[in-house]
């Protein structure tokens, strides 16, 4: 294959990237704010749980209903047990972006490892006005993929709690809105900004 025709493979490998980029983002951007919601309800659930728990109905009306406390201790479980069944499945969609970027951003890679020596390192390093440098693109992709692993992990290692563990369970909301501000900042909105005219060029 000519140098040209290497060149022009890793571009049309880029091009795909960020586009499937763009479109991921859209996913993600979408499911994130849905869990805030599912989060809220399971802290408050927890709540009332624990409050269930510490109430004695012995020395009350409600005394002469034995079975009260145990069935609402149930119904409590088994709500929470449903909304946690609905955050997995959206930590499941966040996980699908996550690992579809990174599987086609090692594509991307490997389309480069096969053409890097028929480009050259001093065209790699080359951009114009059009577009970037495929070296600068390729540090992109890389800073987006991590972007993605590293908030997707962070919420995963957040929601593996147990029904039991009440008192985490209430302060879920207020370590998910923590993550949310210590976020770091978005680069993929900015670096498909820089490469919106190499996306066009043909």
């Amino acid at each position: 294959m000519s140098a040209k025709a290497s060149f022009l493979a890793i571009h049309q490998s880029l091009r795909k990237c960020f586009q499937l980029i763009e479109e991921q983002q859209q996913t993600w951007t979408i499911t994130l704010p849905e869990c805030s919601p599912l989060i809220g309800s399971l802290s408050n659930l927890a709540d009332q749980l624990q409050a269930c728990e510490k109430v004695s109905f012995e020395n009350t009306p409600l005394s002469r209903h034995p079975d009260l406390q145990p069935r609402l201790r149930y119904k409590l479980i088994s709500a929470m047990t449903v909304i946690l069944e609905k955050l997995a499945l959206k930590m499941k969609d966040l996980q699908r972006v996550q690992d579809s970027i990174s599987h086609h951003i090692r594509t991307v890679f490997q389309v480069y490892e096969q053409q890097a020596d028929a480009v050259g390192i001093q065209a790699c390093l080359e951009g114009s006005a059009v577009h970037p440098s495929i070296s600068d693109m390729l540090e992109w992709i890389q800073d987006i993929e991590n972007h993605y692993r590293y908030e997707y992990l962070r919420r995963k290692l957040l929601l593996e709690v147990r029904e039991g563990n009440l008192s985490v369970i209430k302060e879920l909301l207020q370590s998910w809105q923590m993550i949310a501000e210590q976020a770091q900042p978005d680069p993929v909105s900015d670096i498909l900004l820089k490469v919106s005219f190499f996306r066009e060029a043909k």
